[in-house]
């Protein structure tokens, strides 16, 4: 984009640095606020999910607590009762039909009368017992909207159900073979099952110990004591108390009432005594149960904990956001207003920076061709405009210096051509103003030849220093002998020099050869040589003299005249300028001859200066020696050599 105002142009690529700088530092700062807000929300994200996860935990603890709590209420309540001859009766009926034979019968029937016979004696011993959970249903609650439906199930120690709750189907509960297979005590195991009707379900399994009563062990105290045609090995058939030595019983029959049991009598005694090993820790059986609550109430609760969850992450999420949205409108507003007044601000400081231009230009603009005076003092201007405005102002000088020589250059012109001009028709006025002789017509066409020599010269000399000045005169260098060139030019001077008294010296070394253009550098001897006579003394000298060394040439004119005032040695070489109108020639001059001097060795990347004195005037000229190239010969003539 070209732009042609500088302050149109400044507050252009300000504006663009300062939106450019906002919008990084505004990007930046989002981001980093941005990233803040984020790592906040995801501590609150971690803290709501953390809280929800920790109620979550809790009521589902508080299920397994509850059922746990029941399941240990019931084993607790679990009671040993005896099971009656009946039933024995009943079981193989039940169990096994192919054992309802008339003998088995007949067999119970006497096992029957028998035991009616001698129940009140052996019974306690004898009469085999069930693990039974009394009032079962009572351990279990009635649901209501802040108690869940509550399940309960039993096992024996071989993995057979035993009791269950009425709501329960049969089969809807199951011991683990793991479970069943234990020989240790099993702690309490948790999991969730699914009912028949989809309804989940949390369960426990508790193992609960109660006393084992073997109805096919005879008196261990009596049969410890058979001689061993009746018990050879002297093995008790119940079971062996742990740390109880395996070796024949020594016991002795009770003397004494039992620790704990009351001396009634010789029956009581001895059943106590019969009673202890069936009562240590050994004889005991192994009974499991299981207690479970519906978790459709705690499920809800966990939903709801869920729902609430979800809502405040949306909440916060929505919070997050709608900040980050505020944020961003803030910022875009905060950097618009800040934007507008920057560039405000720019407007105002570029104006105030770049009014030393502005009285620059207003400076600048009271330039005319009549006052070229820069009114603006530099001082007064920062540092960096001080240099301009004193080279415009040296500019400007140079440029009055330059139209006062055209102005003078132009009356100088004038002034030259008006003379000869007026002369010229002076003479021929005359010449028209009767009838003459051939020998009068003949004078004055002689004195018109003078006149119009005079214009000729001038009128070259200003073509040549108007090439120069467009530099359409071409420097054509050739090799050439500036000790011979020096001669001619003598040779052209020296009838001028005789004329007026004047010896001309020569002080020229061998021959020079040299790369120059002839022509102007004899134009510049001739010019110089020709002012050596018109401005020296009568019977002076004038010595032109030439040394050399490997790289340059000195030239030196020298004169015998009344010299060159100290104030005109600077405009000796300006076009039209004369320095002293006692210096007078014979022929008029236009004070141009020194202007084209200069001109030339300048185009011949020379040097020229000037000495003067009372006893007169030297011009130095130092120029360049360039060895010529051997010129080529030609084919033809290479071929004719060589043959």
């Amino acid at each position: 984009m070209k732009m042609n105002s500088i302050r149109l142009s400044l507050i252009v690529y300000f504006v663009l640095l300062l939106t450019f700088a906002m919008s990084a530092v505004a990007w930046l700062s989002f981001r980093l606020t941005a990233a803040s807000l984020r790592d906040r929300q995801g501590d609150a994200h971690d803290l709501i999910v953390s809280q929800c996860d920790a109620q979550v935990a809790i009521a589902r603890a508080e299920v397994d607590h509850r059922i746990l709590r029941q399941a240990q209420n019931m084993a607790r309540s679990t009671r040993s009762v005896p099971v009656h001859a009946e039933a024995w009766f009943a079981v193989p009926i039940i169990c096994s039909p192919g054992l309802l034979s008339p003998h088995f019968a007949n067999a119970i029937f006497l096992a029957e009368g028998l035991h009616s016979k001698v129940s009140p004696f052996v019974q306690p011993v004898l009469q085999p017992r069930l693990a039974v959970i009394e009032d079962a249903e009572d351990h279990v609650p009635f649901p209501d909207r802040n108690i869940a439906q509550e399940y309960f199930q039993t096992y024996n120690g071989r993995g057979q159900p035993m009791q269950n709750s009425e709501v329960l189907q049969p089969g809807e509960f199951t011991l683990s073979e793991r479970v069943q297979s234990t020989s240790e005590l099993l702690m309490e195991q948790f999991d969730t099952i699914g009912l028949e009707d989809g309804t989940r379900v949390r369960r426990v399994t508790l193992m609960a110990p109660v006393p084992r009563y073997n109805p096919g062990v005879v008196v261990p105290w009596v049969w410890d004591r058979m001689p061993p045609p009746w018990n050879p090995f002297r093995i008790p058939l119940g079971p062996i108390a742990k740390g109880v030595p395996k070796g024949p019983s020594t016991t002795p029959f009770p003397k004494g009432p039992a620790k704990g049991i009351p001396p009634s009598s010789f029956r009581d005694r001895w059943l106590a005594q019969v009673r202890a090993p069936f009562q240590s820790p050994s004889q005991v059986t192994n009974m499991f149960v299981q207690y479970g609550a519906d978790l459709g109430l705690t499920d809800a609760k966990i939903g709801a904990y869920e729902t609430e969850r979800d809502e405040k992450l949306a909440n916060l999420n929505t919070a997050i956001e709608n900040e980050l949205g505020v944020l961003r409108s803030r910022m875009i507003g905060v950097g618009l207003v800040a934007l507008v007044s920057l560039v405000l601000g720019a407007l105002g400081i570029v104006w105030v920076g770049l009014s030393p231009l502005t009285r620059m230009s207003e400076a600048v603009r009271h330039v005319s061709p009549r006052n070229f005076a820069l009114d603006l003092d530099p001082k007064t201007l920062p540092g960096e405009l001080q240099p301009i405005a004193e080279r415009i102002a040296e500019m400007l000088k140079h440029l009055q210096m330059a139209f006062e020589r055209e102005k003078q250059a132009s009356a100088d012109i004038s002034h030259e051509l008006r003379t000869p001009v007026a002369a010229l028709m002076t003479t021929l006025e005359v010449g028209l103003r009767k009838s003459r002789s051939g020998e009068e017509y003949r004078e004055i066409l002689e004195e018109c030849k003078i006149c119009g020599q005079h214009m000729y010269k001038l009128v070259e000399r200003l073509l040549a220093l108007a090439r120069l000045d467009a530099g359409v005169d071409p420097y054509r260098p050739r090799a050439t002998d500036v000790c011979d060139l020096a001669l001619e030019c003598a040779d052209i001077i020296r009838p001028l020099a005789k004329a007026r008294g004047l010896k001309l010296k020569l002080d020229l070394p061998e021959p020079v050869l040299t790369m120059t253009d002839p022509e102007k550098l004899q134009e510049v001897l001739i010019n110089l040589l020709h002012n050596a006579v018109e401005y020296n003394n009568d019977q002076g000298s004038i010595e032109l003299a030439m040394t050399h060394d490997a790289n340059q040439m000195h030239i030196t004119v020298r004169d015998t005249g009344i010299g060159i005032k100290p104030e005109a040695m600077e405009h000796i070489f300006e076009r039209f300028y004369r320095a002293d109108a006692s210096r007078h020639a014979d022929m008029p001059h236009a004070g141009l001859g020194l202007s084209i001097v200069k001109s030339y060795v300048e185009l011949m990347k020379g040097l020229i200066r000037v000495e003067s004195s009372d006893a007169g005037t030297a011009f130095h000229i130092t120029l360049p020696i360039v060895e010529p190239s051997p010129p080529r010969e030609s084919g033809i003539m290479e071929m004719a050599r060589v043959g």
